[in-house]
């Protein structure tokens, strides 16, 4: 069952002590029920804001800290323009988030940084290395948004060992090892792919991205479809991995996974980068919300703002809630 954001938002500040007698399902009953209660405070150990863990701009602009480098990027199909003039870099190590509304590019976009698309030589660099010459395969890997898309083999053990032809036996041997211990596919490792749960098949896609080498991963779309059981396995387990220091890039239309992991957002919009902020940034920004047609997520409607709740000022994410506690227990 996917709960939404809100119960559970409700359900975390119940725990804290906060007095909510009637479960919320929208951000407006949200709002009222949270004004309706007693001052929440904020602990001492508060986690940082969305703001506050994006990287420094100083950062973004090294050459040795960048692992993506896009300059003048652009594309077309057939006789339409998908990209136009795109510049930008990714600071190696971060999670960013690529939106926008339907046919904007984004897509396109993480096709291209990923070498999926064939790009002009000299426009999209991935650690240093020109994608155009198709030499960076084992810098970057690309999930698509159906799994089955990129499974080729008959076997999980040799869809990972796919990506690994040309190297010796012991080293392919280890690595898919590794891989299937470290994604929990060892008892599968026998199996069709196609014939995996859709979770089981997600974690395969992200190993065989990874199996290479890749400390750069670009995703299209990795929750769209999925059941909220394997949405969030697949979101900590992108989190583990950007622990780790592997650079994540994620195409989605899914606010609230943008306010809980991303430090950093992409606006896509016919084909042009229109902005490029923390997710605190963009969704206090209203008017280039509308243009975008994003839309805000829930928690950030239900406390911006909110009279008498200072301590939820600017709470996007349900991990912030842990942060807080009621002055009086409900009951």
């Amino acid at each position: 069952v996917w709960l939404p954001a809100v119960p559970l938002a409700a359900l975390r500040l119940q725990r804290a002590g906060v007095p909510i007698e009637r479960m919320p399902l929208t951000a407006a009953e949200l709002r009222a029920a949270v004004a309706a209660a007693p001052p929440i405070d904020a602990t001492a150990d508060a986690p940082s804001s969305s703001a506050a863990r994006t990287p420094a701009d100083a950062s973004r602009t090294s050459p040795a800290a960048n692992a993506v480098e896009v300059s003048g990027l652009t594309l077309r199909h057939g006789r339409d323009e998908v990209l136009h003039d795109v510049s930008l870099t990714i600071a190696a190590g971060e999670f960013v988030a690529i939106v926008g509304p339907n046919g904007a590019g984004k897509t396109t976009l993480a096709q291209a940084i990923a070498g999926v698309r064939r790009t002009p030589r000299g426009t999209v660099h991935v650690r240093g290395a020109d994608v155009a010459r198709r030499r960076t395969t084992r810098r970057i890997g690309f999930v698509f948004q159906n799994p089955e898309h990129q499974f080729v083999a008959p076997t999980v053990r040799e869809e990972l060992a796919y990506s690994l032809r040309g190297r010796s036996a012991a080293e392919v041997a280890e690595r898919v090892d590794a891989m299937l211990e470290r994604f929990d596919l060892t008892a599968h490792a026998t199996r069709h792919p196609f014939l995996l749960s859709g979770g089981q098949k997600r974690r395969l896609s992200v190993a065989t991205a990874l199996i290479g080498g890749a400390d750069v991963l670009v995703l299209d779309e990795p929750t769209y479809g999925q059941d909220r059981a394997r949405a969030d396995e697949l979101l900590r387990l992108l989190g583990d991995l950007h622990a780790q220091g592997t650079t994540v890039v994620v195409v989605t239309h899914d606010m609230q996974v943008v306010a809980e992991h991303a430090e950093r957002v992409l606006v896509i919009e016919r084909g042009r980068v229109i902005a490029d902020a923390s997710p605190a940034v963009l969704f206090a920004d209203e008017p280039l919300v509308r243009r975008a047609r994003l839309r805000v997520p829930p928690l950030r409607v239900a406390f911006a703002d909110l009279p008498g709740q200072p301590a939820l000022s600017g709470v996007m994410r349900l991990a912030d809630l842990d942060a807080v506690r009621g002055t009086t227990v409900a009951g």
